[in-house]
């Protein structure tokens, strides 16, 4: 059976995550992709090592409880600074706290954001690139393999630098790592902001495709819709993953709008929840 999931943001932050997580499965999801380690002034990051275990933990325990599966972490972004050795460690460093955060939390997916050698807007080189998140991929590994978790390298949507972006680079990346424990997170709004085809990069993937983020987007920008109120093909999606064998989570990047009024807000979350289900659905037949 194919799984669904959703951004922990669409439903609960730090303190609310017991609550979140019962109307989470309420609303019929599986699993979760957990952001609470997202950004580098997260709390959670000043905790001392033993409070970052336990209050993990606890909530690893909380999905357990509710029948859902913390199914992928979404390490920090954005990265500290990639163009300086002493930026690329310092991300390092993060990234290795969001391994550990894993483990606890029971995940066995981490979502890593490409190492950007020549900065947001730079025009790096393939071969920057990939030397760069090589380096980087090789430097997570031993806390990976520790941990159980699978690193997935996703596709960013970065005008200038083709190679941050295009799937090619990603798989070529991940080849020369060469390792199971390294993957590719596909942002199916990130795919689309660049213009590729997304049956042909899920195919491109194929068994190194290890998590999804799945949103849609409109004239080229990275608008995080939800699927079909933008102009991802969908139907070549599907399709992609059923030529593949996808037996993953159909994880969805995307919320229902803050501003919208409280009394319509859940029928809104099931409504979004449907479309998740939906394209599982679809994926399997």
């Amino acid at each position: 059976m194919i799984r669904t999931g959703i951004q922990s943001y669409a439903y609960f932050r730090l303190d609310d995550y017991e609550v979140g997580m019962r109307k989470m499965k309420a609303h019929g999801y599986d699993c979760i992709d957990y952001q609470e380690l997202m950004y580098a002034d997260s709390p959670l990051f000043r905790l001392s090592d033993e409070a970052f275990e336990a209050y993990l933990t606890k909530v690893g325990a909380c999905a357990q409880e509710n029948g859902l599966q913390i199914w992928q972490l979404h390490a920090i972004w954005p990265t500290v600074d990639d163009t300086t050795d002493e930026g690329r460690k310092a991300t390092i460093g993060y990234y290795k706290k969001d391994i550990l955060g894993a483990k606890y939390l029971g995940c066995q997916r981490v979502v890593l954001h490409p190492c950007l050698p020549k900065g947001w807007g730079g025009d790096a080189t393939e071969e920057e690139f990939f030397d760069a998140n090589v380096a980087m991929l090789t430097a997570l590994l031993p806390a990976a393999k520790e941990a159980g978790v699978t690193l997935c390298l996703e596709n960013m949507p970065f005008k200038k630098g083709r190679a941050f972006s295009n799937i090619e680079s990603l798989k070529a990346v991940i080849q020369a790592v060469n390792d199971e424990c390294v993957k590719a997170c596909l942002d199916t709004g990130h795919l689309y902001v660049m213009g590729d085809d997304i049956r042909e990069a899920i195919v491109l993937l194929g068994n190194d495709l290890g998590a999804l983020h799945v949103h849609d987007d409109l004239a080229r920008q990275d608008r995080h819709l939800i699927p079909f109120q933008g102009a991802i093909d969908w139907n070549g999606f599907i399709d992609g993953l059923k030529t593949i064998r996808f037996t993953g989570c159909i994880s969805l990047e995307t919320v229902v709008a803050e501003r919208m009024p409280e009394e319509l807000k859940e029928s809104f979350q099931l409504a979004l929840s449907s479309v998740a289900k939906w394209l599982a659905k679809q994926v399997e037949n």
